[in-house]
């Protein structure tokens, strides 16, 4: 993809029929639903994210209900500082042009989103089929947009949007740091960039995660989800048990802190993301797994790496949190 000027035309496809709205530059890309369609890529592996993450967002039973919005909002608030929605929602409308590099179904976004608070524009890219579901969801709201591409190879110029949020996505591709790179040359001087990142966790469960992701990554996604059904219910019968346990000091070599540890919390921060909470459906705690194991990709990092990043793209790190599922970070690019 060479990013210069496109057009807007019919386009004869390999069957016959035309196209209407193809994009055509280099090469043609389509327009379905409205819907720029950029995708293409040799990766395997990408190609299986792809699949994984359209199969994941199509079950829309495991995001919609309104307690799994409850606790994004909530865990959103303290990822980031703030103390309250209308802070949350103002980070990003009072930017003129947004990027969601990976925004899947609109999930995170329609926290922020909405038809009162919005950014002038505002456009959600994804490379699986999850963007259309983007449209069904958040397509009503004014000035939004939806772009199906590969956040490393994306059909925009330099320097085009003042905000990018890239939240649980770049860790996912073939090279978090590549994916990293390609998001800030789009992004102007003097923009914010919103990210969150995989943190690498102690070896037991370093180990764990990459043995049951080298073996649902293999299956097709139905597959793959019916085959994390026993995971689902051991962190369920997990959650239901309130006993403790206490680790009298800390365990450098398998990365566990001295503390006093509801049994759930100790074997899934440090073993196994055996995942459910009690007030969950079936779904929505399957959901998590799913997310976590099936996709190829699912890379885990250090916050000297993430410094490292930044300090390169010449980024001004504003706040970053810590926690052991991830690192949550907001950048400004220097002008």
């Amino acid at each position: 993809m060479t990013r210069g000027p496109l057009e807007l035309r019919d386009a004869a496809r390999s069957d016959g029929a035309i196209e209407r709205g193809s994009l055509v530059g280099s090469a043609t890309y389509p327009i379905r639903d409205g819907i720029p369609r950029f995708v293409g890529s040799d990766d395997t592996g990408q190609a299986q994210v792809k699949e994984s993450f359209g199969y994941k967002w199509s079950i829309r039973s495991g995001y919609e209900h309104p307690r799994v919005n409850a606790l994004n909002e909530e865990m959103e608030l303290a990822r980031y500082g703030l103390k309250t929605l209308k802070e949350f929602r103002d980070v990003f409308a009072k930017r003129a042009r947004v990027l969601d590099a990976g925004c899947a179904a609109g999930h995170h976004s329609s926290i922020y989103l909405t038809p009162e608070s919005h950014p002038k524009e505002w456009v959600g890219t994804d490379i699986s089929s999850a963007i259309d579901i983007a449209q069904e969801r958040l397509g009503a709201i004014p000035g939004t947009s939806f772009v199906q591409a590969d956040i490393h190879h994306l059909p925009y110029k330099d320097a085009t949007f003042d905000l990018i949020i890239s939240r649980g996505v770049m860790h996912h591709t073939p090279s978090t740091v590549a994916a990293f790179k390609s998001l800030t040359r789009v992004l102007q001087p003097g923009g914010e960039f919103i990210f969150f990142v995989y943190r690498k966790n102690g070896p037991v469960r370093e180990f764990t995660d990459d043995h049951i992701r080298s073996v649902l990554a293999k299956m097709p996604p139905e597959e793959a989800w019916e085959a994390l059904r026993p995971l689902t219910l051991f962190g369920e019968s997990l959650s239901k048990n309130d006993a403790t346990v206490e680790v009298p000091m800390d365990i450098p070599y398998l990365g566990i802190p001295k503390g006093t540890y509801p049994i759930h919390m100790l074997i899934y921060n440090y073993f196994v993301k055996a995942f459910s909470k009690p007030d969950w459906s079936y779904d929505e705690s399957n959901l998590i797994s799913f997310d976590w194991y099936h996709p190829t990709y699912a890379f885990r990092h250090t916050e000297e790496e993430i410094r490292g990043w930044c300090d390169e793209a010449k980024m001004k790190i504003t706040h970053l949190d810590s926690r052991w599922t991830g690192f949550t970070v907001r950048a400004v690019k220097e002008r």
